[in-house]
């Protein structure tokens, strides 16, 4: 069995106390069940976050499974890095999350499509790394919602007043990607602004990521 961190609670005793003495020295039965129950949720969160380092789709179905509220509330908390790995493996998870139509409705996946483009905004107050890709990454397993939202997100290629630049526009770049044709067939200008970015973006990161966007739309 793995090594819980614990939260210590008031009644609780010194923080190197091992776990099953902990519980005896609770004072009380609520102070008891309080130290349970924050054993159970570090445990959680320890392995939701091993199975998204690992890649281990089995434990991401059965924690959407038994609660998809907070396991894509995990998830979204990962976006936010400029760690390329570490996001790239939240993004993916996010998928084979949202991909679990069983434990995850349509209104569900629509609303936190609604809140990732809300973060792509100035007035969110949030830095939005992570969360073009986890767009294209929710509208990539849930097709039935690209009528509703792959228009926006192909406007943040071409629009003028919804630009991005940097880091975020090779995330609305690979995003597209990740959809694949739909992106061109829904948007021509999208189309023609990766290929202008494919062959003339000042910054090569971004010139490689729209080249392959582009390489994912295949024959019209």
């Amino acid at each position: 069995m793995q090594k819980l961190r614990l939260k210590w609670i008031a009644h609780s005793p010194p923080p190197r106390v091992k776990p099953n003495i902990a519980y005896r020295w609770a004072k009380n039965e609520a102070a008891q069940r309080e130290l349970a129950y924050t054993i159970v949720a570090v445990d959680w969160k320890s392995e939701l976050a091993r199975a998204v380092d690992q890649e281990d789709e089995a434990a991401l179905r059965r924690a959407a499974l038994t609660g998809a509220a907070r396991t894509i509330r995990f998830l979204c908390g990962r976006l936010s890095t400029a760690d390329d790995g570490a996001k790239s493996k939240a993004v993916r998870s996010l998928g084979v999350v949202i991909g679990e139509r069983g434990a995850v409705s349509d209104d569900r996946a629509r609303e936190l499509l609604r809140r990732l483009f809300w973060s792509l905004n100035d007035e969110s107050g949030t830095v939005p790394f992570g969360m073009p890709e986890a767009i294209g990454e929710v509208l990539a397993v849930r097709v039935e919602l690209q009528a509703e939202f792959l228009p926006i997100l192909c406007s943040l290629a071409y629009h003028p007043e919804r630009l991005q630049t940097g880091q975020i526009e090779r995330g609305v770049f690979w995003a597209l990607g990740r959809i694949g044709l739909a992106s061109a067939r829904c948007s021509p200008e999208a189309a023609k602004r990766l290929l202008w970015a494919a062959r003339r973006h000042s910054d090569p990161e971004s010139r490689k990521v729209a080249a392959w966007a582009l390489s994912q739309f295949g024959e019209p």
